[in-house]
């Protein structure tokens, strides 16, 4: 089968992390014998002007590890201005699609990931073309508020037409249930994928330097809970000055956690470790014994199913997709923002780290996020809406037959 993936954000660089579960999905579909493109407009800010003078622009083809990836370097007009902005996006994207057709045909549907704006583009194929699409949802700025009323309708046109939905898990399948409602609803849940790097990377046990790492991974904005982790860290440090915490990448809270790290007095034993590649990434988590996620509200979870990849067990806030990833096998959950808690969690983690397996915690993980598990899934899913609309369009080839 052909697959278009449509991506709302992907890596813009080799190394680059914004997007990578979705180039990790459309990587893992093509190694498993789908034939897959990826088309994204890369659309950059006005205020990158010194970028867009001297950087790429227009159509620019890439191959990766065998799939294609067609990009259309461009500038976002519209940032504020919601609805133009969809209509700008999909106008860029209609050029790719266009493009890629010519080179490798007409897909047999669309995969788009999240609906500002990739579903967007996805639907308007299905009103031109006739092309199915799937459309899985991200984006955690719907539970937190951080979307328009102009947004919020285009997604709910786009999942209305939509297939089949998914959310990253459980928890945000039935947020968005209830957000959209009507034709809107009818969200399953689709995780995302461990990266093979991640799961084929050899078990490493931690170097016994006589100290207990406890590391964290993300970006450093507010709804991350980096404040909450470093506020229980010193709690836990008060009796226990053999412990380390490393804190793996960058954002606008990093100078405040800075500050704060000093101001509770451990920061001699806080490493900030700045922006990590993916490689870099499974190093460092490597390194440490445990990974800590205490996240405000999260759709799901990367960072812990790649620790759990590593066999590290994990602490992890109660917070929507970590919920359904965390089990008592590998590792703890704790209340949003109780800070007492997560230092407990910490102290427990010391403690009883003897009692986790390593071995155990990546089967386990691999059994239910690995390649193999997820794509399984997908292809019976791609090959279901295929199956409706092949049917479909035989039945209005036939007299009297009318477009649903």
């Amino acid at each position: 089968m052909h697959v278009l993936i449509i991506p709302s954000w992907y890596p813009s660089a080799p190394g680059d992390i914004n997007g990578s579960f979705f180039r990790e999905q459309a990587l893992a579909l093509h190694r498993h014998g789908c034939e897959v493109g990826v088309i994204y407009p890369q659309l950059s800010s006005l205020r990158s002007w010194r970028g867009l003078a001297g950087g790429k622009r227009g159509v620019v083809r890439e191959t990766d590890e065998g799939m294609p990836v067609l990009r259309l370097h461009g500038t976002n007009t519209f940032p504020l201005l919601h609805s133009a902005a969809s209509r700008w996006w999909v106008h860029h994207g209609l050029t790719l699609y266009a493009r890629h057709v010519d080179e490798f045909g007409q897909p047999d549907l669309v995969h788009a990931h999240s609906a500002l704006y990739g579903g967007a583009l996805a639907q308007e194929l299905w009103r031109r073309e006739g092309l199915p699409y799937v459309l899985t949802e991200h984006s955690s700025m719907y539970p937190r508020g951080r979307v328009s009323r102009a947004q919020i309708r285009i997604a709910r046109r786009v999942a209305e037409d939509a297939r089949r939905k998914f959310a990253v898990s459980e928890a945000f399948a039935g947020f968005l249930d209830g957000y959209f409602g009507g034709r809107a609803a009818g969200w399953d849940a689709m995780p995302n994928i461990v990266d093979s790097a991640f799961a084929e990377r050899l078990l490493q046990v931690p170097v016994d330097d006589g100290y207990f790492a406890f590391i964290s991974i993300g970006v450093l904005t507010e709804n991350k809970g980096i404040h909450h982790l470093l506020a229980a860290f010193a709690r836990v440090r008060e009796a226990n000055p053999d412990v380390v915490l490393r804190i793996g990448g960058d954002g606008p809270e990093r100078p405040r956690l800075e500050r704060l790290a000093e101001t509770l007095g451990v920061a001699g034993s806080v490493e900030f470790l700045g922006a990590l590649t993916r490689e870099q990434v499974a190093e460092q988590v490597s390194r440490a014994q445990v990974l800590v996620h205490p996240s405000q509200y999260e759709t799901f979870g990367v960072a812990i199913i790649e620790a759990l990849a590593l066999g590290k067990p994990v602490i992890a806030t109660r917070c929507g997709g970590p919920d359904a990833i965390v089990t008592p096998h590998d590792g703890l959950l704790v209340p949003v923002g109780d800070e007492q808690a997560l230092a407990d969690a910490m102290r427990t983690m010391c403690e009883r780290i003897g009692d986790y397996d390593a071995a155990g915690i990546r089967r386990a993980c691999l059994a239910r996020f690995g390649e193999r598990a997820v794509v399984e899934r997908l292809t019976q899913v791609y090959a279901g809406v295929i199956a409706e609309s092949t049917s479909r369009r035989t039945a209005l080839a036939l007299p009297g037959g009318v477009r649903p």
